[in-house]
């Protein structure tokens, strides 16, 4: 027996001599028959697997059927796990549903409210306007007085409050208590009317109201005062089902401690919304009407004012031009009906006042002269006066002369010293420029070539008289023109006519 042994023994160590890889395939199919660790094995390369597959329709149709078979079994066994899953994204497809479905109602309420001409609606309509909103939409909201002035966040298994914010108006009763009591008051509804457990969602008492948003493992309660708009379960269903996406892991693990929940306050603090009733304002339509009144009949007078004022400026400037040119003396004037009368004095030479009207831009038909005539001692007019009276002398002066002859006689010479006298005086006088025209005449009797000739004579004899009285011969011409009649001595003479000088 004991050689036995140890031929077997000697067998081993050959074997182990002739195939030193038995030892390796002895582990090997140790590893194959262990279950455990091909599993382990798998689970290492099946990811990368996956990855490299993930594109064959054949591993999506091998996988369907157990993924499918294996969901179905979750939802049975455990129902609030898939809810807590798809919470937070299935209240926001619904409130876009129920989104349009209020956009279709604000639609038919815009249709009859868009006839409304008041001045809220007015107003309402200015800031549909500005937000881009549709006017139903605006009046539907501003229609509703509300103020939230409460929330709570209360944990759904337990009944303990998390957290809790209100409105810096509310009057605030112990947080824990009132927690407590809407905890009550839902498994009252619950174990008497045997509703579900999320049933209850809204209640009031007296002016307030209570909303509550239901989530997997929490519920937010909001307390209302007035009638708040339908968008405010909007607002409380964003704010529950943020806190379930930021804190589901400490909801679904909370001990009693509500430390964790203190950073959900912003996210309440949002949700205290309101809207202050519009405060009555009284009317002053009337004071502004009067205040525009008075405005314009201040600025009417002011400006009738200012013209008038500037009316009688140009009068008075007008007045002292006139009073300052010579030969006019104004007695009286006024105003009557915004026109004037001017009556006074005036020299024939002076200027006529009317002429000045345009230089202060006075209209001509609002001015009536009334002038008494007069000789004014100025300067200026005794030499025109003098110079018109030495003219109409000259001008009217004759010098006859006998049937027939050119010669001057004595009592000719009487004539022409006379005249001599003014044409003198005229042509001393300064800034009066003239000549003196000498005409010589003669009748029809004789031939026309010694009347013609016998006219010139007498014109040249009389102008040598004048010079002979000290005339400048510059200052005269002479012309001669045969008279067609016999009747009349002046026929028979010399005539003068004073021209200024170039005529």
């Amino acid at each position: 027996m004991n050689a036995g042994n140890g031929d077997e023994h000697d067998f081993t160590e050959l074997r182990d001599l002739l195939f030193p890889e038995r030892a390796q395939l002895d582990e090997i199919n140790e590893h194959i028959r262990n279950l455990s660790v091909r599993a382990g094995d798998v689970s290492e390369v099946l990811p990368d697997a996956i990855v490299r597959r993930g594109q064959d329709a054949s591993l999506r149709t091998a996988l369907a059927p157990t993924l499918v078979e294996a969901l179905r079994v979750s939802v049975r066994k455990d129902p609030s796990l898939l809810a807590d899953a798809l919470f937070p994204m299935i209240g926001a497809a619904v409130r876009r549903a129920v989104a349009a479905a209020l956009a279709d109602m604000t639609d038919s309420l815009n249709k009859v409210v868009e006839s409304s001409l008041s001045v809220r609606g007015i107003q309402w309509r200015f800031e549909a306007l500005r937000t881009g909103k549709s006017f139903g939409e605006v009046a539907l909201t501003r229609s509703l007085l509300y103020r939230v002035e409460q929330v709570f966040l209360i944990h759904g298994a337990s009944g303990l409050l998390l957290q809790h914010a209100m409105s810096p108006a509310a009057v605030v009763k112990d947080p824990d208590m009132v927690s407590g009591m809407l905890t009550a008051i839902q498994d009252f509804v619950h174990d008497s009317f045997g509703a579900a457990e999320n049933a209850l969602d809204t209640m009031r008492v007296g002016e307030f109201s209570v909303w509550v948003q239901h989530g997997p493992r929490a519920l937010l309660a909001g307390v209302v005062r007035g009638t708040a708009p339908p968008g405010l379960n909007a607002v409380f269903s964003t704010a529950i089902e943020a806190i379930h996406r930021d804190y589901g892991s400490e909801l679904a693990a909370f001990d009693g401690d509500a430390a964790p929940f203190a950073a959900t306050k912003d996210i309440l603090d949002r949700c205290l919304l309101g809207q202050a009733p519009a405060e009555r304002r009284r009317s002053y339509a009337w004071l502004y009407l009067a205040g525009a009144l008075v405005l314009l009949l201040v600025g009417t007078w002011t400006a009738w004012t200012v013209l008038d004022a500037r009316d009688r400026q140009r009068w008075s400037d007008y007045l002292s031009a006139v009073d300052k040119e010579p030969g006019i003396k104004v007695t009286r004037q006024e105003r009557r009906g915004g026109k004037y009368l001017v009556s006074g004095l005036r020299d024939p030479l002076s200027p006529d006042p009317a002429q000045l009207l345009a230089r202060f831009h006075i209209a001509p038909d609002r001015v009536t002269f009334q002038w008494e005539k007069y000789l004014s001692l100025a300067p200026a007019f005794a030499a025109d006066r003098e110079f018109s009276q030495l003219k109409d002398a000259v001008d009217h002066h004759v010098v006859l002369f006998p049937e027939g002859q050119s010669a001057i006689t004595p009592l000719q010479a009487l004539s022409v010293v006379t005249v001599a006298q003014h044409i003198r005086r005229i042509l001393e006088m300064p800034g009066k420029p003239v000549t003196v025209e000498l005409a010589g005449h003669a009748d029809m009797v004789g031939t026309a070539p010694n009347n013609e000739r016998l006219a010139e004579e007498r014109a040249s004899a009389v102008k040598a008289a004048l010079v002979e009285y000290g005339i400048d011969p510059s200052k005269m011409t002479t012309r001669s023109s045969v008279i067609l009649t016999s009747q009349s001595m002046t026929s028979r003479s010399v005539t003068f006519e004073v021209l200024p000088v170039g005529q």
